[in-house]
């Protein structure tokens, strides 16, 4: 059984190829049954790379895709895949559709995979993501977009400054002495091309 990540996309371009994608893509879904037999269902991945007239067994595809919508002239949607995105389909949908981009930002926790390729921040400015158990068993799950604002929100929550990572590994690990559930992780989102 494979760890799921969990991605968002968003993909821009040319208007018309960009509306092209979406119709194709919400059609496969729409379909009673899938165009291609699986075990994901009709927005199986592989589903895609078929309608693109690719072959799904020579394209890593082994997820689903969801939330599929236009966001002005841009097509945004999320996938569950194992492991890590799937972003063989997509490079496929830039080969068909030669004015398309695609941004992603990626999370598998189990892995502690955290990937973006927006390294503008344009559709995606958040590079942290901070899961936390207080001594007290709160939990958080919070994104942020730089080290101040996560440092800030960190120290309104333990009480006290917390001004670098280390300060938050020794919160964590004073909060662990308290109680054996509580935890701090900090995961920053690597940039990628």
């Amino acid at each position: 059984m494979p760890n799921w990540c969990s991605t968002a996309y968003v993909i821009e371009g040319n208007a018309k190829e960009v509306k092209s994608l979406y119709e194709l893509m919400r059609g496969l879904q729409e379909r009673k049954e899938p165009s291609v037999e699986n075990g994901f269902g009709t927005s199986w991945l592989g589903c895609l790379v078929d309608g693109l007239a690719g072959d799904w067994n020579k394209t890593y595809c082994r997820g689903d895709w969801s939330n599929l919508e236009m966001n002005g002239d841009n097509l945004q949607f999320t996938t569950e895949t194992a492991w890590s995105p799937c972003n063989e389909v997509f490079d496929l949908v830039c080969e068909k559709f030669p004015s398309l981009h695609y941004y992603y930002q990626a999370e598998e926790p189990g892995c502690v995979f955290y990937q973006t390729n927006d390294s503008e921040g344009t559709y995606f400015p958040d590079r942290y993501l901070v899961d936390l158990c207080t001594a007290d068993d709160k939990y958080y799950f919070e994104y942020f977009q730089d080290t101040k604002t996560l440092f800030d929100w960190l120290g309104e929550i333990a009480g006290k400054p917390i001004q670098s990572m280390e300060d938050a590994e020794t919160l964590g690990e004073e909060w662990e002495k308290e109680n054996s559930d509580a935890y701090c992780y900090i995961n920053e989102f690597t940039i990628v091309n």
